[in-house]
């Protein structure tokens, strides 16, 4: 195995958290105090309100990736998270693709594609993002993963952010392909008079380890 370090974003372990239950995400109801949120992944985002001091006992599932023979054909039983992307008129995409890659288990089911999706936040309260990770299959029995991460920040309202998680890649020093980790929020900020965004870089701070009692 291996090991592929967070190294675009400042990255916190989250403990435990692939044993959390989740649910799907739920736009909040009210129209004030809202930010929109485009999420990019080809692995797996959930997005929650943080409330006191401890974190959520369950998650709320914003995409997931889904797997995808060559002929683009979806498969049935790693279906993509949402099946219809939503679209809020937000300002263009500043983040770059992320990889199509083939997973550590079960590697002729598909690769894993890219999701994007927007959805309104809630700004009066910290906002964790989190995921569930990555493997990378490789040649032989050797893989590359990503750890499940999670990062709280905290969101203005009606300001516009990207949301990046997932698996992207970069040659190395031999000219090989070199695999990255990636997991953060940036704001997009728009020039007056041009149609230029300009992605501007949120600093998290660690979520909190303990998990809130039911």
């Amino acid at each position: 195995m291996r090991v592929v370090t967070f190294v675009s974003f400042f990255a916190a372990a989250l403990a435990g958290c692939s044993g959390i239950p989740s649910v799907p995400y739920e736009e909040p109801a009210q129209s004030e105090d809202l930010a929109r949120v485009r999420v990019i992944t080809n692995s797996s985002v959930f997005g929650d309100s943080i409330v006191g001091s401890c974190a959520p006992a369950t998650r709320h599932k914003m995409a997931e990736a889904g797997r995808f023979g060559r002929d683009g054909t979806a498969n049935i039983n790693y279906p993509q998270q949402p099946q219809k992307s939503a679209s809020l008129g937000m300002p263009k995409r500043v983040a770059p693709t992320l990889i199509d890659y083939i997973p550590a288990i079960r590697m002729g089911e598909g690769a894993y594609k890219e999701v994007v999706t927007e959805y309104r936040v809630r700004t009066d309260l910290p906002f964790q993002i989190a995921t569930l990770g990555a493997t990378i299959g490789g040649y032989g029995s050797t893989y590359s993963s990503c750890s499940g991460q999670a990062l709280v920040y905290k969101l203005e309202a009606g300001k516009d952010y990207e949301a990046l998680a997932g698996v992207s890649s970069r040659l190395n020093t031999n000219g090989g392909q070199a695999f990255i980790c990636m997991l953060g929020i940036f704001e997009l900020v728009s020039l007056p008079g041009t149609s230029m965004v300009i992605p501007k870089k949120l600093t998290p701070v660690a979520p909190a380890q303990a998990v809130c009692k039911n």
